[in-house]
């Protein structure tokens, strides 16, 4: 057999050796020392388009709590957010090769903290677009990705009292114990939420006076959760108690950046306290006026004096999270400022929404109303007046 590799062709030239030529290497794009600011000016559209389309959902029911039929608008505001923190990305991302690839002032241009309260400013209007769609809660609330996270209820004595003699007409009696529950049910997921905030403040090294606040307000949530549990059995005679809530174990932990876990803080305190747990004071002291029945009244008045001093609290807490985080949290707080809805829709009966059962002490669509358009004013004012005062140097 003939090795076909020993022939040779006559008077064919020996081919030359291949040359392999090697691309030069791809030079690094220099990125302008502007770019950084242009991504994150970017973002500001898309935070307000979130905003706006946000509010459009908020005026026809929270799509987090119940069946939505508005999928389209829904999902054009998640998108907006999601844009808009992703251009905020951006603009910190860009920000800190202007830093690497520069040096002298422009690098410090790159790497200073305008850059990073972009995305916080962003992080901020979609922190609020996620957590104020609740509509009306009864102060500081356990929250999982924006949704409120509320104990089950179960036969059981654990969380009741004596003390109350309250009546209702027979027709509305087993309705409005249950709204009551539900009322329970949010101020026991109040005990969860404070429990949190007391974490989050020792994990940031917060003073004591601030720790013994929260544990102090965690303990009138407890009380008010008896009350509310306590004034639904009188109503109806069941004897019913929050079950297992193992929510309230899985809450999400701050990040591990500290001044991203401060500006976190500072949205969480302006939201849940000083606005929700605001407006709550200003709904239930609206109610201990107008409430008929002199077992349920003093209770009211209670509940609006606590729910006042921890919208108080949540303002020193607001305070400290400023002084410590500087401009991220100024940038968040700007954003969340800017993402407050204009109204809340809460999901009631609707002899409560008409107003029916504020003799029982449950309010309706015009008390809210004007009290959330009072507090969101009065929050708002007071919030620019603290970011109107001139940041201290970094």
């Amino acid at each position: 057999m003939i090795d076909v590799r020993e022939l040779s062709v006559p008077g064919a030239a020996e081919a030359p050796p291949e040359t392999v030529t090697e691309a030069p290497p791809r030079a690094k794009r220099r990125v302008p020392v502007w770019e950084p600011l242009a991504w994150g000016l970017a973002s500001f559209p898309a935070s307000l388009g979130a905003f706006v389309v946000g509010t459009a959902i908020d005026r026809r029911g929270n799509p987090f709590e119940r069946h939505h039929p508005h999928v389209a608008i829904w999902v054009a505001a998640v998108v907006l957010a999601v844009a808009a923190l992703g251009l905020g990305v951006r603009a910190l991302v860009q920000g800190v090769r202007v830093g690497r690839q520069r040096s002298g002032w422009l690098a410090g241009l790159g790497w200073g903290q305008v850059v990073l309260a972009l995305p916080a400013t962003a992080l901020g209007a979609i922190t609020v677009l996620i957590n104020a769609f609740g509509g009306f809660s009864r102060g500081r609330q356990l929250r999982a990705r924006g949704r409120l996270q509320l104990p089950p209820l179960g036969r059981g004595t654990g969380w009741l009292t004596g003390g109350f003699d309250a009546v209702a007409d027979p027709a509305d009696a087993r309705a409005v114990a249950d709204r009551w529950r539900e009322n329970g049910r949010t101020e026991h997921a109040s005990v969860a939420a404070f429990a949190r905030l007391s974490l989050d403040l020792l994990g940031l090294g917060a003073p004591a006076a601030l720790l013994e606040a929260a544990q102090r307000d965690g303990l009138d949530e407890i009380h008010h959760a008896e009350a509310c549990f306590s004034l639904a059995r009188a109503l109806d005679g069941r004897d019913v108690s929050p079950s297992d809530f193992p929510a309230a174990a899985r809450a999400r932990p701050r990040s591990r950046v500290r001044k991203l876990a401060l500006a976190q803080l500072a949205v969480d305190s302006l939201v849940e306290g000083a606005l929700h747990e605001g407006l709550s004071a200003r709904v239930v002291g609206h109610l201990a006026k107008g409430c008929e029945d002199p077992a349920i009244r003093p209770m009211l008045a209670q509940i609006a004096a606590d729910e006042s001093r921890h919208a108080a609290h949540a303002w020193d807490v607001l305070d400290f999270c400023l002084a410590e985080g500087g401009l991220p949290v100024r940038g968040a707080l700007a954003g969340a400022a800017a993402a407050l809805p204009q109204t809340l829709e809460s999901d009631q009966p609707p002899a409560a929404r008409q107003g029916a059962w504020v003799r029982y002490g449950i309010h309706g669509d015009e008390v809210e109303a004007e009290a959330y358009a009072r507090t969101r004013a009065a929050v708002v004012r007071r919030l620019e007046g603290l970011l109107a005062v001139e940041a201290p140097a970094a």
